[in-house]
């Protein structure tokens, strides 16, 4: 076609069907794309459409939505997570991220409130709240980058009313349950349960502890791998000290734990423990135990949430009541309010 015909900006290419215009974008590049037109006046028309909307956002500094699809944003999401996640938590995004990318409309532009509402009401029929909340969770952040990346106008999953999730019960062993449980575990499972009930640690920072980390001589081991992404340092105990001195040392870089899978410690930890008639428990209910103990030998809530890696002292509460020095603190502060209320005895 000659040049002449394509300087109004509509034009039809040789190698594919169908109508095209030419623009220069509000950045000032030049732009060609196909746009659903069936004759040259339909074309002209759709182009005018993209130049008044450029001259609009233009004047009033505001962006259309891009046409980026959901699963491209998600996959950009995704890689912008590796660098902010640790290894193991990324590695459970990918099952999210599938579940969101079925659910949700093609263009990331059609999410809507409605589209986010309607996924929490269908999701809350067949998984827990609390998966509904992360799944939730991670579409909100996927959206919120979506605005800062300019493909997106808003973030519709924001402020998106969630089931409300069941506190449960932060499930303990007794001292006699967990030496049960340790009796009946095989080999490869007691070093991580002993530590998590010893320590406090995570499942994950126990599992990816190397040797380089681990400071027997002064006690302690180094967590580079925390689920807040800081470093923090553990001290042990002598109970503690004697599991990691049990086990065969590696490198340096080598894992303490090697041969364990994440996955296949938490279902094996359940069976065992079913075994030995323990009900409600999981591995991390080890770590209840740890913080458990601490605060009914006294230890304060502060001092406890130091040792668990908590960020707020609102998350260490949850033991609160297992306190005998804060429950007595707190009920005998009645003495004072009904003091002389009692009548003399007769």
């Amino acid at each position: 076609m000659p040049k002449a015909k394509e300087r109004d900006g509509v034009f039809q290419r040789k190698d594919r069907s169908g109508w095209w215009v030419s623009y220069v974008d509000g950045s000032g590049t030049r732009k060609k794309e196909k746009v659903t037109a069936a004759t040259r006046t339909q074309a002209m028309t759709a182009l005018a459409q993209i130049k008044t909307r450029i001259e609009r956002e233009s004047i009033l500094g505001v962006k259309s939505a891009s046409e980026i699809t959901t699963a491209d944003l998600l996959a950009r999401f995704k890689a912008y997570q590796k660098a902010h996640l640790r290894p193991t938590t990324f590695a459970r995004l990918d099952g999210i991220l599938e579940t969101l990318k079925a659910a949700l409309p093609v263009q990331a532009k059609e999410i809507t409130r409605g589209v986010v509402a309607a996924y929490i009401l269908k999701r809350s029929e067949t998984v827990s709240a609390g998966s509904v909340a992360k799944e939730v969770s991670t579409l909100r952040h996927a959206l919120r980058l979506a605005v800062e990346w300019e493909l997106l106008t808003a973030n519709p999953a924001q402020g998106a009313k969630l089931p409300k999730q069941s506190e449960g019960r932060t499930r303990y062993l007794s001292p006699t349950e967990f030496k049960a449980a340790l009796e009946a575990a095989p080999e490869w499972m007691r070093g991580p349960m002993a530590l998590a009930a010893f320590t406090g640690m995570r499942r994950g920072e126990i599992l990816g502890l190397c040797w380089k980390d681990v400071d027997l001589a002064h006690q302690r081991v180094y967590l580079t791998e925390t689920k807040n992404g800081t470093l923090r340092v553990v001290a042990l105990n002598a109970l503690a000290v004697q599991v990691l001195q049990s086990l065969p040392v590696g490198c340096p870089g080598q894992l303490v734990f090697p041969d364990v899978d994440a996955a296949r410690l938490s279902v094996y930890t359940r069976r065992v423990f079913a075994s030995v008639g323990i009900a409600d428990a999981s591995f991390h209910s080890l770590r209840h135990t740890a913080a458990s103990w601490l605060v009914m030998e006294g230890v304060d809530l502060y001092a406890v949430g130091q040792i668990l890696g908590h960020k707020t002292p609102r998350m260490t509460q949850r033991y609160a009541h297992l306190s005998p020095g804060y429950m007595a603190a707190a009920v005998n502060k009645l003495d004072g309010v009904f003091a002389g209320a009692l009548p003399e005895p007769k």
